[in-house]
């Protein structure tokens, strides 16, 4: 084996140079890919968190809003017994049932009300339970006179007797309370629900309990 010289130094090909110079280039030009990648993703998710937020935000207000409209119609009732028969629903009952959402989704009000049926009768385990009755179902657009703005959010309400009520009977109020379901439903599975019981005492309608369904 031949060997260097002593003291004599290598000697660095201009050629060597230039590929080192292009190996780094490329190497860096990968890793810059790899990070904008890595940062369209994060983007991407942040975005489409937001986007979810919103869109539940959006919900829970309409939520609410048809739970105020269905109290000032309770108000304005002399009785709620009509409403608790079922032979009674609120002004806001328009468009066809089931309701397509923008994703292509379907809701349908007529099996949500088995399914909040079946959830209480699970509860009782038989006998007597209070009957859920879909009382007001639409779009939220519609609700609030704003149908330029396109259908995006759809809700729905339901009463029932309450559980503190003596008689035994779903379909009779004697002691001037019900409960108020409603759910609003959006596109990319979005739903929110709020559930109320609304009492009567000395002619005034008010809202005695409040909260979120789970």
């Amino acid at each position: 084996m031949s060997q260097q010289p002593h003291g004599v130094e290598p000697v660095w090909r201009k050629d060597d140079q230039r590929g080192a110079a292009l190996l780094v280039t490329m190497l860096t030009a990968v890793l810059l890919s790899g990070l904008a990648g890595a940062l369209v993703v994060v983007l991407s998710t942040e975005e489409a968190v937001e986007a979810n937020h919103r869109r539940s935000v959006v919900a829970l207000y309409a939520a609410d809003g048809l739970l105020a409209f269905v109290v000032a119609e309770l108000t304005s009732m002399p009785t709620w017994q009509p409403v608790m028969s079922g032979s009674r629903r609120s002004t806001f009952s328009a468009g066809a049932i089931p309701a397509r959402l923008a994703d292509g989704a379907m809701v349908n009000p007529h099996e949500e009300t088995v399914a909040l049926q079946r959830e209480i009768d699970q509860v009782v385990g038989g006998g007597v339970t209070p009957r859920w009755r879909l009382y007001a179902w639409g779009w939220l657009a519609e609700l609030v006179n704003e149908t330029g703005r396109g259908r995006l959010v759809y809700t729905a309400a339901w009463l029932r007797d309450d559980w503190a009520d003596p008689d035994a009977d779903p379909e009779q109020d004697t002691n001037g309370r019900v409960v108020v379901r409603v759910a609003a439903f959006g596109p990319f599975r979005t739903r929110r629900a709020v559930e109320a019981v609304v009492g009567t005492e000395s002619g005034v309608v008010s809202v005695v309990a409040w909260g979120l369904v789970r």
